[in-house]
C-alpha cells in the first residue's frame, strides 16, 4: 500500500517566507506566530526560516541578499538549492496582507503531522510489553500538551480590548464581597486571598504533625461539599480508605480519626449505621470529590489524569499530597526533579484555569532553629523553584505542638493553627489564626475578637 504523504502546504510555506523576505513587519509576524521551524514541512524552508530568525534576533534586516549570506554562513545555502531557490520564494506572493491567516493554516498542518507522528510512536510503544501502560498514557499526554502549546499562540490584547472584561471582573468581586475564587472555608483567609484563585499554584508547607493533610481535606470538603465545585485529590501518601475515614470524622461530630480507624464504637453496628447516616453528604455530593491514591505519581501522569477528569466535568480545584513523593520528568539530581514537578504543577493550574494546592514538607532546619520554630521560605525542601513558581505559599504552624502556650498578645495557642501567607503574588502577605480540632481534622473561624493578627513567643 502506498504510504500517505504527511499533511503539508508547500505553497503557503513559500508564501509566508516570501512575504518575510519582502517586508519587515511580515518578519515580526512570522516569528511571533510560528516560533519553531518544525512548522515548515520542507527542510529547505526550515533553513530559510532559521536564517531569517538569526538575522532578526541579531537586530539585522532580513532580505534576499542578507538571508542568502546567512545561509552561506550557516553552511546550508547549497543544501536549500542556492540563491535561486531563495529568490524564487519572493515570487510566490505580492504582499503580506493575509500572512496571519496563512501562518494559522501552517500551524494546523503541523498539528496534523505531530498527531500522526505521536500516534505512530505510541502504537509502537503499545506493542512493546516492556512499556509501563501508565507511562504510555503520560507520554501521550505530553505529546498533546506540547501540541496544545504550539497551537495556542494568541495575539496580544490592547488595554482597550481588555477594558470591559476588567470591569466585569471588578463588578463580580463587589457582588461576591471580594470572594472571586474557590472559598477556603475560613473567613479571614478568604478575605486575604479572595478564595483560591483560578490558574494559581498554592504551596501549603509545614513540618510533620502541623495538620497539612487535615487542611487539604478541609479545603476539599469546603469546595466540593459546601460549594458544589468539582474537586480532585491526589494522595501519594494515604490510601483512599484512610482519607475517607478522615473525611467521615470531620463530617460527624463526636468521633476522632482514631475512633473510626480502630472501630472504637461502643454501640457496635447500630452506631456504624448512625454514623453512616450522619455522613450521608459524602455520598450525595461525593460525585464532585475525586480521590486518586496512585503511589509514585509522575507529573505527566498527574496532568493526564486531570485532563481526563476535566474533560468529563471541569475541575475547579486540584489538591496534591505531597510534592516530595512525586516523580518529575527530569532525570538528574532531586533538586532538578522537584523543579520539573513545580513547573508542571504551575502549567497544570494554567491548563485547567483552576487553583492547584500542593502540600510540601519543610526541611529539618525548622526543628534545629531556636525560638518559636516558625517556618521561613528558605525552609522549602530541595528546590528554590517552589518559591519561584508558586503564586501563594502558606505555612502551617501550631504553637501548641512546640509547647508554646501563648501568642504575643497572651491569647492561647491551644486548639489553634496559624496560616502564615508568606508569599502572595497577587495580594498582601499576612497571618490568619483559625480554631482547629486535630483529632477530627476540622478548622473553623475564631471569634472576631480572637482573630487579630497574632505573633508567637517562645
Amino acid at each position: 500500500m502506498k504510504p500517505h504523504t504527511p499533511p503539508q502546504a508547500l505553497d503557503l510555506e513559500a508564501a509566508v517566507l516570501g512575504a518575510a523576505l519582502l517586508e519587515a513587519d511580515a518578519q515580526r509576524t512570522l516569528l511571533a506566530t510560528l516560533p519553531d521551524e518544525q512548522v515548515f514541512y520542507l527542510p529547505a524552508h526550515q533553513q530559510v526560516y532559521l536564517a531569517i530568525r538569526d538575522l532578526v534576533q541579531a537586530g539585522q534586516h532580513a532580505d534576499l541578499l542578507t538571508v542568502v549570506a546567512q545561509l552561506r554562513h550557516r553552511g546550508t545555502l547549497q543544501r536549500v538549492g542556492g540563491p535561486a531557490f531563495v529568490a524564487g520564494l519572493t515570487a510566490k506572493i505580492n504582499s503580506a496582507a493575509h500572512l496571519e491567516t496563512h501562518c494559522r493554516l501552517l500551524q494546523e498542518q503541523h498539528a496534523r503531522r505531530v498527531i500522526i507522528r505521536a500516534s505512530s510512536e505510541l502504537t509502537a510503544y503499545g506493542y512493546d510489553d516492556t512499556r509501563d501502560p501508565l507511562q504510555l498514557l503520560a507520554d501521550a499526554q505530553q505529546h498533546l500538551t506540547s501540541l496544545h502549546r504550539t497551537l495556542e499562540t494568541r495575539p496580544p490584547q490592547t488595554a482597550a480590548d481588555a477594558f470591559a472584561a476588567t470591569f466585569d471582573r471588578l463588578a463580580q468581586a463587589v457582588q461576591q464581597r471580594g470572594l472571586t475564587g474557590i472559598p477556603t472555608g475560613l473567613t479571614q483567609l478568604d478575605g486575604l486571598t479572595g478564595g483560591w484563585q483560578p490558574a494559581d499554584l498554592i504551596i501549603l508547607a509545614a513540618r510533620p504533625a502541623m495538620g497539612k493533610t487535615a487542611a487539604l481535606l478541609h479545603f476539599a470538603r469546603t469546595a466540593a461539599l459546601d460549594h458544589g465545585q468539582p474537586t480532585a485529590i491526589f494522595s501519594l501518601e494515604m490510601p483512599t480508605l484512610q482519607l475517607m475515614q478522615r473525611l467521615v470524622a470531620s463530617e460527624v461530630p463526636g468521633y476522632s480519626n482514631s475512633d473510626l480507624r480502630r472501630g472504637n464504637l461502643p454501640g457496635g453496628l447500630d452506631q456504624v449505621a448512625s454514623i453512616r447516616q450522619q455522613a450521608q453528604r459524602l455520598h450525595t455530593h461525593g460525585h464532585l470529590l475525586h480521590i486518586d491514591d496512585t503511589p509514585g505519581l509522575s507529573i505527566q501522569q498527574l496532568r493526564a489524569k486531570c485532563a481526563r477528569l476535566h474533560s468529563q466535568q471541569p475541575l475547579r480545584l486540584v489538591l496534591v499530597d505531597y510534592i516530595q513523593l512525586m516523580r518529575g520528568d527530569t532525570k538528574g539530581n532531586r533538586e532538578q526533579e522537584v523543579s520539573s514537578i513545580s513547573r508542571g504543577l504551575k502549567e497544570l493550574a494554567k491548563e485547567l484555569n483552576a487553583p492547584v494546592i500542593a502540600l510540601s514538607q519543610l526541611s529539618r532546619d525548622v526543628e534545629k532553629r531556636g525560638g518559636d520554630k516558625r517556618p521561613l521560605l528558605s525552609d522549602l525542601r530541595e528546590s528554590g523553584s517552589l518559591e519561584q513558581d508558586a503564586d501563594c505559599i502558606v505555612f502551617l504552624w501550631r504553637g501548641e505542638y512546640y509547647n508554646i502556650a501563648e501568642y504575643e498578645d497572651g491569647s492561647p495557642t491551644k486548639d489553634t493553627v496559624l496560616f502564615d501567607v508568606a508569599k502572595h503574588r497577587n495580594g498582601a502577605t499576612d497571618e490568619v489564626i483559625a480554631a482547629c480540632t486535630m483529632r477530627r481534622g476540622t478548622f473553623q473561624d475564631l471569634l472576631p475578637s480572637s482573630n487579630s493578627r497574632l505573633h508567637s513567643v517562645a
